[in-house]
């Protein structure tokens, strides 16, 4: 009997495979062509997220789907062609219809990467809007009360949550909110690029920028070093996500670290106790990030002309 348990044991043997069931599991993400190439974070967390449902030998399909569901879309062929398990939705859309199908359809599902923090949802995702209440916070205590913000697709959650955390900070704090402080576009650096020079042209006396992700801070950078203007001293600059990259920029990044290595291990754990345990009505599992400091962001100073 010991020997037999051992052998099951071995490194690489899964609960899942030691019994041999193996689940059907459709992982859906947002119909955007550039999705993958321009976000290279949520790129490694699905990466991480298909090698986990793998290792415990169950079957991964990923489709593609718009706010509204229609039926010509990758995700409703999925749903109808295929017998699915369970679902992950992956950077859901504000007003996003497809939770509400699968639950009409009794399919367990996670929500990850922007959740509806205003709605009964299972969910396992960082605080994202906690993260970005850090943010200006953090620039408040570094003397700054003219901050701009590079944002995301304004369609998705994710952006739409980080979005709240400023609103939230700005009204705690006092400041007034101000909408054209946010240039919203895509996540990647052309936006940043583009977004920092509009936003820096009509509003000269920003002394700080807050983007949305680091690739968008990337751009930002690009762009303030074309209007010869220096970060920190001239403008801070801070992102969201840390990416590698972001510490050997010139100067490095301060940014908004979410800890990626866990969360796999968590959506795949939990949805298999939706699929196998029909006890547990709701997840909420909710991640911390957290502020890391590095050179692109210092006190106040006057701006020399």
């Amino acid at each position: 009997m010991l020997e037999i348990a051992n052998d099951y044991l071995k490194p690489g043997i899964t609960p899942s495979r030691m019994v041999g069931i193996s689940y059907s599991i459709a992982v859906f993400v947002p119909d955007v062509n550039d999705f993958f190439d321009n976000d290279p974070s949520s790129s490694a967390d699905l990466n991480d997220l298909k090698e986990e449902f793998e290792s415990y030998g169950h079957q991964f399909h990923m489709a593609t789907h718009t706010a509204d569901l229609t039926p010509s879309s990758s995700a409703y062929r999925l749903l109808n062609e295929k017998k699915i398990d369970a679902a992950v939705i992956f950077d859901p859309f504000v007003g996003d219809s497809l939770v509400e199908e699968l639950m009409n359809r009794g399919i367990p599902y996670l929500i990850t990467n922007g959740r509806n923090y205003d709605a009964a949802q299972n969910y396992i995702d960082y605080d994202n809007r906690k993260g970005a209440y850090d943010v200006i916070h953090y620039l408040y205590g570094l003397g700054h009360r003219r901050i701009g913000m590079i944002a995301g697709p304004s369609e998705h959650l994710v952006n739409e949550n980080r979005l709240r955390g400023c609103r939230d900070a700005f009204l705690q704090l006092g400041m007034p909110w101000n909408e054209s402080n946010v240039l919203m576009g895509a996540f990647d650096p052309a936006h940043g690029h583009q977004a920092v020079k509009k936003m820096l042209a009509e509003q000269p006396d920003i002394t700080a920028i807050f983007a949305f992700n680091d690739i968008i801070a990337f751009g930002a950078m690009k762009g303030l070093a074309e209007l010869k203007l220096r970060v920190p001293k001239d403008v801070s600059l801070i992102g969201f996500d840390d990416l590698k990259l972001s510490e050997f920029m010139m100067p490095p990044l301060t940014t908004v670290r979410r800890f990626r290595y866990d969360i796999s291990q968590l959506i795949v754990k939990m949805l298999t106790e939706l699929i196998t345990n029909k006890n547990i009505s709701e997840v909420n599992i909710s991640l911390k990030t957290e502020l890391i400091e590095r050179e692109s962001c210092a006190k106040v100073t006057v701006r020399e002309e």
